[in-house]
């Protein structure tokens, strides 16, 4: 089993909420022997209107144990709705967590947020050290999702995706030379990137691979542009690689602003560094339309929804473009040879040649020329949608879990995610 303590095993190689709704991953870490993988979680219902910090931790990559909640709502005015979005920091051997807090009226309306810090020495147990920084003017109560790491000159540095007043999204900063004291710097964009500020820019991540530094992200709001298949879902994730000066505290892009995954279902992803050194990447395999989100057929079945995307190892390539492969430890493909009966399970693609896959009524997977396109049947609306990659096709790796697929291309240029029913 994925998850060796749990009771239930809704998906074999995807990480599930036991009940409830999951989404973001949040805090991941290697952290005195063990990997954590926190997550966004409503244990209540399967909905957005509460969150927790829900806590898996392993030993090997392999296998899984849920642990107990990590952080719940309990302070008045500052995360009484919700334990939302944020990283994990090792300082000192000591394990520090970066979350918002949200704060909702009597009607149920999201009306403040508030960047908040707890520590741990165990990595399960946690205390919370209150707020991080005041509320910066410009900005609307969207500012969120912190996430830090330490520079090379020493200091410290926090970034936030954030909405201006004029509801324009971008990606903020904050310097610390002593990790208690903020100082806000602006925005770590400047006037780059304007195409794909939508109106907020989520789970800003900064992370370096192979010797190069990137910056992910989460636009919302980006108008599809089915021409270039691009930016088709309601909100989307990409990434851009540049440098980040510690003077300026400004990151210049010197690559164009490219999708981390074309599929379906992809957003928020994290990372970590494991003990050798590799970059590891998980991401949340659930952003969809509210309508879509209702009728997932896992509720009504089994009241949960939302799965988190396979952990996968991160490179960069010579022309400076994300490469991204399951890790090994949970890899174990065979050969797929008859493509009119697929089971769950890992497969190989060899062939120079066109062919198709069915899963389920609704779903297809089929090859056309140097082009994989998924095809599915929306099952809240019956309209029919299409994502696609181009490239290298003649050696893919497919995936298959109950009810979520992965495919990458042999390359690992191009990944798609989606559900299927």
């Amino acid at each position: 089993m994925l998850v060796t303590n749990d009771q239930v095993a809704f998906e074999k190689y995807h990480l599930y909420p036991s009940v409830g709704l999951l989404n973001d991953p949040n805090g991941l870490v290697y952290f005195k022997g063990q990997y954590h993988v926190f997550y966004q979680w409503n244990p209540h219902a399967c909905d957005h209107t509460y969150k927790v910090w829900g806590h898996f931790v392993s030993d090997d990559l392999k296998t899984w144990r849920r642990v107990e909640t990590a952080l719940e709502p309990s302070l008045e005015n500052l995360d009484s709705a919700g334990i939302y979005s944020g990283a994990a920091f090792i300082h000192n051997d000591r394990l520090y967590v970066f979350y918002t807090g949200n704060v909702r009226d009597g009607a149920g309306h999201s009306v403040k947020s508030s960047q908040m810090w707890a520590v741990s020495d165990d990595g399960i147990h946690f205390e919370k050290l209150g707020e991080l920084l005041p509320h910066p003017e410009g900005f609307t109560k969207n500012v969120r999702d912190p996430m830090v790491w330490q520079g090379k000159n020493g200091h410290y540095f926090l970034i936030l995706g954030a909405q201006h007043d004029d509801n324009v999204g971008d990606i903020i900063v904050y310097e610390s030379t002593d990790f208690n004291h903020w100082h806000y710097r602006g925005s770590i964009l400047g006037d780059q990137l304007l195409d794909v500020r939508g109106y907020m820019l989520e789970c800003p991540g900064f992370i370096e691979v192979d010797g190069k530094q990137i910056l992910m992200f989460s636009p919302q709001g980006l108008a599809p542009d089915a021409k270039n298949h691009r930016y088709e879902n309601i909100h989307n994730t990409g990434y851009v690689i540049g440098e980040f000066n510690e003077t300026t505290a400004q990151f210049h892009v010197s690559t164009e602003f490219l999708e981390v995954d074309k599929g379906l279902e992809f957003y928020a992803p994290q990372t970590l560094i494991a003990p050798d050194g590799r970059r590891i990447m998980w991401g949340w395999a659930g952003m969809m339309t509210p309508e879509r989100e209702e009728s997932v057929p896992t509720i009504a079945k089994q009241q949960w929804v939302h799965v988190l995307s396979l952990p996968r190892e991160l490179h960069v390539d010579v022309d400076n473009r994300l490469v991204q492969k399951p890790i090994t430890e949970i890899l174990n493909p065979k050969v797929l040879k008859d493509f009119t009966h697929v089971d769950t399970g890992q497969y190989i693609i060899e062939t120079v040649d066109d062919w198709r896959i069915q899963f389920g009524e609704h779903t297809t997977l089929e090859r056309q020329g140097d082009t994989v396109i998924v095809t599915r049947r929306q099952w809240e609306s019956d309209e029919i949608e299409q994502r696609q990659i181009t490239g290298h096709v003649n050696n893919l790796i497919l995936i298959v879990d109950i009810d979520v697929i992965e495919v990458y291309t042999d390359d690992g240029l191009s990944v798609m995610t989606f559900r299927w029913f």
